[in-house]
């Protein structure tokens, strides 16, 4: 099925460059797929990844495209299949979507993040959720509720393991549009910040906890 997506870079005040993904995917199939592509075409470097995909428009993306008879252009090796069209696209993310887009992917490359966007039903672009390229780099991961795959998703901290125990507050942000986030792991203290200009800031707590050595408690006997 068709999910026109588009992929790019952020720019200053919001702003954004991209291409068109005429067959792209929701977050749970591409992102693993970008991750692929980061590692095995890109060799982790986001900066040549994302000149790659803003140098043209695509029909889909690809680890290991093949040429198809009915193709007018040679897919690209570890990339995908390229479109005919070449329109560069440049939009705010406070933008009215008037088109029929569903998904924006954003990469940053300093930070090797990739940020996703959903189009809603008021056709405004709203944050869906923040990706480390390196997945180990994930504070937070979505596991299946039940040993055999079925049910609702659960929510694991990778730190020290809780389930379902973060607690996330969002505010309008400073930067005079989208959101701060914070989200945190109530057990051992773990967040992860998120704001529009600037991604995500992850902090890791010690787990366990780091017991006082001998010695270091205060005060003394009486």
């Amino acid at each position: 099925m068709s999910t026109p997506t588009l992929i790019g870079v952020p720019a200053f005040h919001g702003r954004y460059t991209a291409r068109s993904i005429q067959f792209g995917e929701d977050p749970e199939v591409l992102v693993p797929l970008l991750r692929r592509i980061w590692t095995d075409t890109f060799g982790d470097d986001t900066h040549a990844m994302a000149a790659a995909l803003l140098a043209r428009d695509w029909w889909s993306l690809a680890i290991n495209p093949t040429p198809r008879r009915w193709d007018r252009q040679p897919p690209v090796t570890g990339l995908g299949y390229p479109a005919e069209n070449d329109s560069i696209r440049r939009g705010s993310l406070r933008e009215n979507i008037n088109g029929f887009d569903e998904w924006l992917y954003l990469l940053r490359p300093d930070q090797r993040l990739l940020v996703v966007y959903e189009a809603t039903v008021h056709r405004r672009w709203l944050r869906h959720s923040v990706h480390h390229l390196d997945p180990v780099e994930d504070l937070f991961v979505t596991a299946p509720a039940d040993d055999d795959g079925d049910g609702p998703g659960m929510t694991v901290c990778t730190v020290c393991g809780a389930v379902d125990e973060i607690d996330h507050v969002e505010a309008p942000s400073m930067a005079g549009y989208g959101h701060d986030t914070a989200t945190s792991c109530t057990r051992c203290g773990s967040s992860v910040a998120t704001d529009p200009m600037f991604g995500a800031h992850i902090t890791r707590k010690p787990w366990p906890p780091r017991q006082p050595a001998t010695g270091d408690a205060t005060g003394s006997p009486g």
